[in-house]
């Protein structure tokens, strides 16, 4: 690979004209879609946008109240997913069970409990089997001041039927009314589903005498709506596209190709609407590149490998030719290489470590040319020796192990 060919400066570029939240179904999320595609044609390429229709929440009213010994209402936010109280709200007594560990849970009966932690579905089963009639959950820190002291948005998955209902506080808040002591409160929640569309936008570059072999290289380009995104993951996005300048002038012998997820942020919908749409041709693919975290300056690169432990070993000689220092973890990943390994295709994350992810702070300020360059060079790398071998190098197979892990990992 000419390493000279790739630019960081250019990836940066790229990047600040999407400096904006991409909340998956929205308009602005198009618009992401529509500057990929016209940056792919750019360089001579045609892709293709894939529409999708995703479910999500509209949170339509969220309150916490302290109703006693004191009164006070706080500024909250609502759980997406976790359904609707009665229009009225939900008022009982109050415990504050921290950790929510089984001794504090043995309290929570009939009442409205708040944890330190968001509530996921293991937590979430926990506080429905105490007899918890409501939720609350603690974001931020001690330090934050003005727009910091809103609550982040928060949505519950893998809950089937929710029973009990949930809103997030801030940790200032949350300290208040447990110094002041409250026995007693309201939650309101009330939400509805909704259908929206979204879409991936991808680009095949056709492999010459191995074309029937295909690689993919991926990266989702929505945000959280409390921020831009720009290490999760528009700087993956730009990678990716860097990647795909250099083949389309480099055309390799497997076809690769190239994919920007819509609604990864809403529990992978983008990867696993494309592996739905393309499955009678997985039995071609042999490997998924997927990039998500990345850009910033200080940090570490890490591929996570949802495959057989060779591969690690295989990546890790190609990262050492390569002179890019990385670190390797073999288990799943959580993010859009998972739905190519669930479906038996091997898979890695390219990931680094970086500041503000799912904040308002995760914006181009904190992202590096520098960073971006090493990373495309990484990734290139290894997809080039990868799209050369003359007998592809992986096993291609899923433990049982790993197979299990990642059935409950997606289990709804």
């Amino acid at each position: 690979m000419n390493f000279t060919e790739i630019s960081g400066k250019r990836q940066l570029a790229f990047m600040q004209d999407f400096d904006y939240i991409r909340e998956a179904g929205t308009e602005a999320e198009q618009r992401a879609a529509e500057r990929i595609a016209e940056e792919i044609r750019s360089f001579g390429l045609t892709p293709e946008t894939e529409e999708f229709t995703i479910d999500t929440y509209e949170i339509e009213e969220a309150g916490f109240a302290v109703t006693g010994p004191y009164q006070k209402e706080y500024t909250v936010s609502g759980y997406a997913g976790c359904g609707s109280t009665p229009e009225e709200g939900v008022e009982a007594p109050f415990l504050y069970a921290e950790n929510g560990d089984d001794i504090s849970l043995s309290y929570a009966a009939g009442k409205i409990v708040m944890v330190n932690a968001p509530v996921r579905a293991e937590m979430y089963k926990k506080l429905e089997q105490a007899g918890a009639v409501g939720f609350l959950s603690i974001s931020g820190t001690p330090i934050d001041s003005g727009e910091d002291l809103k609550p982040v948005s928060c949505t519950l998955r893998k809950v089937d039927q929710p029973t009990i209902q949930g809103v997030c506080i801030h940790c200032t808040d949350a300290a208040e009314i447990v110094e002041e002591g409250a026995s007693r409160a309201r939650l309101t929640v009330r939400q509805k589903k909704v259908a929206r569309t979204s879409r991936n936008v991808r680009v095949r570059i056709e492999g010459t005498d191995r074309a029937e072999e295909i690689l993919t290289l991926t990266a989702h380009f929505d945000s959280v709506p409390a921020g831009p995104g720009a290490y999760d993951n528009m700087a993956g996005g730009a990678i990716i596209m860097e990647l795909c300048r250099y083949f389309s002038a480099h055309r390799p012998r497997r076809t690769l190709e190239f994919i920007w997820f819509g609604a990864e942020e809403k529990g992978l919908k983008g990867s696993l609407a494309y592996v739905e749409a393309h499955r009678e041709e997985l039995k071609r693919h042999r490997f998924n590149m997927n990039v998500d975290l990345a850009g910033q300056l200080v940090g570490g690169n890490v591929m996570g490998v949802t495959g057989d432990a060779s591969i690690c070993q295989m990546l890790s000689w190609l990262a050492h030719e390569a002179g890019m220092g990385v670190s390797f973890r073999n288990n799943i990943w959580g993010s859009d290489s998972n739905t190519f390994a669930w479906n038996g295709i091997p898979a890695m994350t390219l990931n680094r470590d970086g500041f503000g992810m799912h904040t308002r702070h995760d914006t181009l300020a904190l992202i590096s040319p520098w960073s971006l360059e090493r990373s495309a060079r990484l990734l290139g790398y290894v997809a080039e020796h990868l799209s050369e071998a003359e007998v592809f190098p992986f096993v291609q197979k899923i433990s049982e192990e790993m197979m299990k892990d990642l059935d409950e990992y997606f289990k709804e």
